[in-house]
């Protein structure tokens, strides 16, 4: 075999291998994108069924770019576990609620602060405008792809609470992961016991809960009014929820499809947000007919609620909830109460 010859194979490998090299730094934006999608909520619900739904429409507005597999029913574990997965790349999407995002973003429990936002008028309007500031602050390795409404928190009860001393009396149930409204209830001088969901049927029949504050839209299903059958009408603090995901996988889309993920996200979200607000409705409804006792404060009770939380302020913003955003919601709500 002449030089020439050889110099001729020689160009063609290299070219080829060249060719090979480039298409390999460029295949993370060609490649197909497979996702796991973890979700706490139960398929069946109108949540999974979003869900489902937000899969299929992912992988259209993509172009197939990703496939996506919806894990249901909190088959992945906590929100903790969830958020470690996400970070391992075990999983690449999950779904949160405030309790389980406020890891990544520490600022989104501001909106959560008990007794500060009373109604859903009020969370709309706060959500509107700190939303933006709250975006900023999520940790790098992740993407918010959407944020969307978790419900209102509510004080179910065996016996009938009206006042604070009334609830101080009780055993208060709550999740671990609600770190900073157990704070918040501690300082305020209740008796919480943190527990899980699996447990507090057991913990209810030996008298180790007596209370409990949590949603109604999980009460409803797990039959738990049987037993709390008194509801505190007072909305004690909105939840917001986030379907996050990593960077990683985030970063191998496309710019066109990062933006057509977000656009058919928010568009799911939509319907939580609307769904969560029937839900609720429709699940205290459902509880009132079946034995539910819903207990009414007079002006004077609430009072008495508001000025327990103006005593604990000082003691929880700062230390607890960040003071620059507690200013700022304080300063929306004090200007839409006022009406200017």
């Amino acid at each position: 075999m002449n030089k020439r010859t050889v110099l001729f194979i020689f160009m063609i490998f290299f070219v080829f291998s060249l060719g090979a090299v480039y298409a390999q730094r460029g295949s993370s934006r060609g490649d197909v994108v497979n996702i796991r999608l973890a979700s706490p909520l139960p398929r069946s619900s109108d949540w999974g069924r979003a869900l489902d739904r937000l899969a299929a429409d992912w992988e259209k507005v993509t172009q197939n770019q990703v496939r996506v597999i919806v894990s249901h029913d909190g088959r992945e574990g906590s929100e903790a576990r969830m958020l470690s997965s996400l970070s391992s790349d075990a999983i690449q999407v999950a779904v949160f609620t405030s309790a389980g995002v406020s890891e990544i973003c520490p600022a989104v429990m501001n909106l959560s602060m008990p007794f500060m936002i009373k109604n859903e008028a009020e969370f709309d309007l706060v959500v509107e405008n700190m939303l933006p500031v709250i975006n900023s602050r999520v940790k790098n390795d992740f993407v918010v792809i959407s944020w969307s409404k978790g419900g209102w928190v509510y004080i179910f009860s065996k016996e009938k609470i009206l006042t604070p001393d009334d609830l101080r009396k009780q055993k208060l149930a709550t999740s671990p992961d609600l770190k900073e409204m157990n704070t918040v209830f501690r300082v305020m001088g209740f008796q919480l016991v943190e527990t899980d969901m699996v447990s507090t049927g057991t913990k209810l029949a030996s008298n180790a809960i007596n209370a409990i504050y949590i949603i109604p839209a999980v009460v409803a299903p797990m039959q738990l009014h049987k037993s709390l059958n008194h509801m505190l009408e007072l909305p004690i603090a909105p939840i917001m929820g986030a379907i996050v995901m990593n960077r990683v996988t985030w970063n191998k889309l496309s710019p066109a499809s990062q933006q057509e993920i977000v656009k058919a996200t928010r568009k799911v979200a939509d319907e939580f947000d609307a769904s969560v607000v029937r839900t609720e409705a429709s699940a205290i409804a459902a509880m009132g007919r079946d034995g539910l006792s819903i207990n009414k404060l007079t002006k004077a009770q609430q009072d008495l609620w508001s000025n327990e939380v103006k005593n604990s302020i000082p003691s929880i913003v700062g230390p607890i909830f960040e003071r620059d955003l507690y200013n700022q919601i304080n300063s929306i709500l004090e200007k839409a109460r006022s009406g200017k």
